[in-house]
């Protein structure tokens, strides 16, 4: 049975879990507002005074609650204030649904008032953005978009949407929601464990997809089992390890050069969860010392080997990987060995602490 576009509007969001729609609404979402305002159960509406605030909330309420937060823009205007939440959030990866009420079609030629190119607008702050056109393709642009949002790498789907097609005296199919399968561990996690347990020096940077991905307990365990140092990718905007832990040695700086520096006394690092590395500043160098041994973890395939070669590239899940990763650990490293590099590293990282403290 279907529905009309908006109330079809309306049940996918339910559908896809949302309870709470962020935005600052106009005349373009009137027929949304309208279904909204006459249905049961409907999602809350939280209005925001500037969109930049709108999607700053939906992205902190994506990252809280691990779903897909849905914001809802006006116009040009509207998508132009909010454009540096969603570059923010494509940075950070964060799952968004975004859409923007675009001017009546039937009079968008003549340039009415507050309408503009919103795809184009939209497009570099996003991963993917959608024009509908006809009410039969806004239900399956939805499915699409609340999927392609949750799929590594996440980040911002922008959708455009006419005021006149919410509004229309037509009935539209409602396709049923596909779950997104569930990611498992990493192939290749024995030659991984294999490389890391031969190493004298090993070394991990903590990237945020592993407080994205709830996997600091599994990170923590993998130190652990090789007594491998640990640091922050740089500028890193999740808690990926426990600062007060012995073997952590602090945030990386944005630059190459110093990032070079940093992990020189290492023969071996495994990178997890970095869009690494991310420079602020410009240093001529690669960021990796030569002769290093890499192993790369990711949810998302085209991060491995994207800026520097991978001894070992893997993809999967992080946190399944990075426990079973451990497991391994624990027969190529010996306890006591891994113990005695944990010992060593707190004491390094206590005596630096207290040197910077006192040079304060």
């Amino acid at each position: 049975m279907g529905h009309r576009p908006a109330l079809a509007f309306l049940d996918i969001l339910r559908g896809e879990g949302v309870d709470r729609i962020f935005g600052n609404p106009g005349t373009t979402e009137l027929p949304f507002l309208a279904a909204l305002s006459a249905t049961e159960n409907a999602p809350e509406y939280v209005l925001g005074v500037h969109e930049g605030a709108v999607v700053s909330m939906a992205d902190g309420y994506a990252r809280g609650t691990g779903r897909p937060a849905f914001v809802s823009l006006h116009i040009a205007a509207g998508l132009a204030n909010g454009l540096i939440g969603l570059l923010n959030a494509r940075r950070s990866r964060t799952p968004l649904v975004v859409t923007a009420g675009q001017q009546d079609r039937r009079h968008l030629q003549q340039d009415p008032m507050l309408s503009g190119d919103l795809l184009g607008l939209a497009r570099p702050a996003v991963k993917a953005t959608y024009d509908i056109q006809h009410a039969r393709d806004l239900p399956l642009a939805l499915r699409r978009a609340f999927a392609q949002s949750q799929r590594p790498p996440a980040g911002p789907v922008f959708l455009s949407l006419p005021m006149d097609l919410l509004a229309e005296d037509t009935e539209v199919e409602v396709p049923a929601r596909t779950a997104p399968p569930r990611p498992g561990p990493a192939a290749g996690l024995d030659r991984a464990a294999v490389l890391l347990g031969a190493a004298a020096r090993p070394a991990i940077v903590a990237g945020d997809g592993v407080g994205r991905e709830d996997a600091v307990a599994a990170l923590v365990r993998t130190a652990e089992a090789c007594g491998a140092t640990v640091h922050h990718q740089p500028m890193a905007d999740c808690l990926n390890f426990p600062a007060t832990h012995p073997l952590y040695a602090g945030m990386l700086p944005p630059r190459h050069d110093a990032i070079r520096a940093a992990l020189a006394s290492y023969d071996t690092v495994l990178i997890v969860g970095a869009h690494a590395f991310t420079p602020h500043h410009y240093s001529p160098g690669p960021a990796l010392p030569p002769g290093i041994t890499v192993v790369q973890l990711d949810s998302d395939a085209d991060e491995i080997g994207r800026n520097f070669p991978a001894d070992a590239g893997l993809v999967g899940a992080l946190a399944p990987s990075l426990h079973r990763l451990a497991e391994l650990l624990r027969e190529q490293v010996p306890d006591h060995t891994a113990k005695a590099r944990v010992l060593r590293a707190g004491e390094r990282h206590t005596a630096e602490r207290e040197r910077a403290e006192s040079a304060a």
